[in-house]
Formats: C-alpha cells, sequence, structure tokens
C-alpha cells in the first residue's frame, strides 16, 4: 500500500494550514518540543500496529509492522490528547488513537470477522468504495450533514474494543467501525478511510480536512 504524506500536506495546505512532517527518529523530549508548537495532530495511514500494544499475541494474517514508527506516533498521540491539540487521526491513525487510550483491534478483519464486506479494496484511494452509516450527533454528523456518506477503504484492520473516552461515530453495512470522536475535547476525530486521497472531488472529504483546520486555528 502507498503511504504518500504529499497527499495529507497538499490537503491540509489547501484549506489554510502550514504541514509539518514529524521524524520518525527522535526521542520523548524533543518530540515533545515538536508538540508544543504545532496546533494539530494529524495521525496517517501506514503499517499494522504491533498487538502487544493491546496486549495481543500476532495472529497469522498480521501484516507489515515498524517499531520505531509504533513507538512514536503513539507517543504523539498521547502527548496530543493531554495536550487538547486537535487531532485527525486516519486509517492507522484511528487505530493509534485507539491503542494509545486502551483500546484493541481486530489484526485480520477477513478471518474474524465473519460476513464482512471487502474493506481493502484495490480502487484507486480517489474512488470511493462503500458507504458508512454517521451517528447522529456526533460531530461527523455536524461536518457531513447528512446520515450516510460513502468512503474509500483500504485497511484490513480496525478498532475492536473501543477506548474509554471515545465513542463511536461511524460504522459499515457490516457493522465495522470507521469513525470515532472524544466528544469531550475540542477536535479528536479517527476515521478508517482516507480522505487525503478524495478531498480533491469529495465535498465530505474536503469538509473534514476544512473543520479539523477550523479546530486548529483556534488553539
Amino acid at each position: 500500500m502507498d503511504y504518500s504524506y504529499d497527499e495529507y500536506s497538499r490537503a491540509v495546505s489547501h484549506y489554510g494550514g502550514a504541514p509539518v512532517l514529524l521524524p520518525v527518529a527522535q526521542d520523548g523530549e524533543t518530540l515533545a518540543t515538536i508538540l508544543q508548537h504545532i496546533d494539530g495532530l494529524i495521525l496517517s495511514g501506514g503499517p499494522d500496529i504491533h498487538p502487544r500494544h493491546y496486549g495481543e499475541p500476532p495472529r497469522a494474517n498480521l501484516g507489515e509492522i515498524d517499531d520505531e514508527l509504533d513507538r512514536m506516533e503513539l507517543k504523539a498521540a498521547r502527548e496530543a490528547h493531554r495536550k487538547d491539540l486537535p487531532v485527525l487521526a486516519i486509517c492507522r491513525g484511528i487505530q493509534t488513537l485507539n491503542v494509545c487510550l486502551g483500546g484493541t483491534l481486530y489484526q485480520d478483519i477477513p478471518s474474524q470477522i465473519e460476513g464482512a464486506i471487502n474493506h481493502n479494496q484495490k480502487a484507486d484511494k480517489s474512488i470511493n468504495t462503500h458507504s458508512v452509516k454517521i451517528a447522529s450527533g456526533s460531530c461527523l454528523a455536524g461536518i457531513f450533514k447528512r446520515k450516510t456518506v460513502w468512503v474509500n477503504g483500504k485497511h484490513h484492520q480496525a478498532v475492536k474494543d473501543t477506548a474509554a473516552g471515545l465513542i463511536v461515530s461511524a460504522v459499515a453495512e457490516d457493522g465495522v467501525v470507521e469513525a470515532v470522536e472524544d466528544p469531550a475535547r475540542k477536535f479528536v476525530v479517527g476515521v478508517q478511510w482516507h480522505p487525503e486521497g478524495t478531498w480533491k472531488v469529495d465535498r465530505n472529504s474536503g469538509n473534514l480536512f476544512r473543520a479539523f483546520i477550523k479546530a486548529a486555528g483556534t488553539t
């Protein structure tokens, strides 16, 4: 899978933000210093999170993992949550957000969820492939102004046990969690799909980035 950070940067820039990429190779003190000087955090797509971070052994269908990336992003997510920084968590990012707050994951949807739809679509990220139902009264409902939206799914893992403090704000037709948020924070939204691939052609994706940049601009 292609994890193109350029897509995120272009979306942030388009909606008025100034993107800053956080390097993986750094210690905790440096990371904390960087987080003191940014207004919001995007947790992006990427490889699987090592299941030891949520107390499970690896299953047979666990994909690529990156220990250094896990270490950095879990620390960044915890610190951002502690500081109440606006957070937009995308694909792996929603999983990072959930795990850092004590939640768990399905390591492999096809082998763990009977009757699941195909969440790991081969279509280009610019194409929405399945629908999700948005929870009434959620932050996402306020952003999208609709009960159902189409999204571009490219994942084989998903939120299993939702972390304390997070609520489920969107599900796929098979019940798989597609979005979570923290209603007690300024802006903490995680989506399992890839709005960075569709914001140019999909109004909902653009509105999600717009809402994140607006929240970051009020810090």
